[in-house]
């Protein structure tokens, strides 16, 4: 009976030891699959109607609330050369906060950040 004891103790202390570099290994990978680059061009002109319905409303970055002001694209500049545009709404998709992006509308703001913010 003792070594019946010992064995099950030394599989049960092996699956321990699995399951914790298991878990160790899985939240060290990162989670965010790496994207592919877009290359159709998008240009502001044509996403500005999704800026002004999504980004530039009352509250958000319309200018009065200290968050940015996406009312025209020399506005914008500040957060387009500091990178914030594409990773909120990019890589951590937190923006928009009161409204989502469909496959299509996430898509044009993609392309038009991959391809260099195109005026």
């Amino acid at each position: 009976m003792g070594g019946y004891y010992k064995k099950n103790m030394k599989v049960g202390f092996a699956c321990f030891i699995f399951c914790v570099l298991y878990i160790f290994v899985s939240c060290t990978k990162d989670k965010v699959p790496p994207r592919e680059k877009c290359t159709d061009e998008v240009s502001y002109e044509e996403i500005k109607f999704l800026i002004d319905r999504k980004c530039a409303s009352s509250g958000c970055h319309d200018g009065s609330s200290g968050y940015g002001d996406y009312r025209s694209y020399a506005d914008m500049k500040t957060e387009i050369a500091n990178g914030s545009i594409e990773e909120e709404v990019i890589l951590k998709g937190t923006m928009p906060q009161e409204d989502t992006l469909s496959e299509m509308e996430f898509r044009l703001i993609q392309c038009w950040i991959d391809n260099g913010y195109i005026e």
